[in-house]
């Protein structure tokens, strides 16, 4: 019965040890698992983190065409609508003869054509000006003759030294300064 004894003994301990050895290859396991766990969240919550991130800069790349088009869309519209104000005065300026002061506006652009101008020089009118000019030149004492050649709304050049210097005050010249230097101006004072 000793040797019996002596082999239950050794199967005992040997179902012992097997049982701690598996028992440390589960704990081993149970850590393994655990890691592996951490790990993956680990790698989810950067996954999600870049997927944000890249969808936020998307949306805000959007966002910003978004705004630049919209930019665009309305300078347009107040570019068009500057034009369209423009094209109106222009429009208008053939009113201006009918007008009651017109004489006293034609003597202005005269004065001002004439500033600084010394020795002979024609003034180019448009027909319907001729008489006016005549007129205007008389009562300012200025000598120079009169063509009635020029097509304008209004106002009139002056030609100087056998037509080597001529300068425009015609209304269509100074709608064409306002348009040039005066734009913003206009245009705030359309969109306020």
């Amino acid at each position: 019965m000793a040797l019996e004894d002596i082999f239950k003994a050794l199967d005992q301990q040997a179902d012992d040890e097997v049982e701690e050895l598996l028992q440390e290859a589960r704990d081993h396991a149970d850590v393994i698992a655990a890691d592996a766990e951490e790990q993956a969240e680990s790698i989810r919550v950067a996954h999600v983190n870049e997927v944000e991130r890249v969808t936020r800069a998307r949306a805000l790349q959007k966002a910003n065409a978004a705004r630049l088009e919209a930019r665009k869309r309305i300078s347009a519209v107040k570019q068009a609508a500057i034009e369209q104000a423009f094209d109106r005065a222009s429009a208008k300026l053939h009113e201006a003869r009918t007008k009651g002061n017109y004489p006293e506006v034609f003597h202005a652009l005269l004065k001002e054509a004439l500033e600084g101008v010394e020795g002979d020089f024609t003034l180019e009118v448009d027909p319907a000006d001729a008489d006016l000019a005549r007129s205007v030149l008389a009562e300012a004492g200025a000598g120079g003759s009169v063509k009635a050649d020029l097509s304008t709304a209004g106002g009139l050049a002056v030609d100087t030294s056998g037509g080597r210097i001529i300068r425009r005050n015609t209304l269509e010249d100074r709608l064409e300064r306002v348009r040039e230097i005066d734009q913003a101006a206009v245009a705030e004072h359309i969109f306020s």
